[in-house]
């Protein structure tokens, strides 16, 4: 068990039983996360914009070149552009994904943890 989950198992442990409990638990889960993907985000623009620099400038050789060498190493900067562009897109596709389904893991973590405190102590 990692500290995080520990203290949201004291957090719902040391609250009363008001209503607004779980949401208030759910805000911290989804702010903490959301300060993680802040830097996914910032990354996945440095990405996207490095693999757009390289596709333009690969395009930019492949076309005005006079040398054949030079087209294809035009080509060549170009395709590797393309791939990083396709790649950040995917790397961003499944961090996404993996904080969201996270995120629901610890709602379930949450509910159950509020379900056993309600449950009656047995000897």
């Amino acid at each position: 068990m990692t500290d995080f989950e520990k203290d949201i198992r004291r957090a719902v442990a040391a609250q009363s039983q008001d209503p607004a409990r779980h949401e208030t638990v759910m805000k911290e889960i989804r702010n903490m996360y959301e300060q993680r993907m802040r830097l996914v985000k910032v990354i996945t623009w440095i990405g996207h914009a490095v693999g757009g620099v390289m596709l333009l400038w690969g395009l930019f050789v492949l076309v005005y070149s006079p040398s054949l060498s030079a087209k294809l190493y035009g080509a060549v900067i170009a395709l590797i552009g393309d791939t990083l562009l396709v790649l950040i897109k995917l790397w961003y596709w499944v961090i996404n994904t993996k904080y969201a389904v996270l995120i629901e893991v610890k709602s379930l973590q949450v509910q159950v943890a509020e379900l056993a405190e309600k449950l009656p102590a047995s000897d």
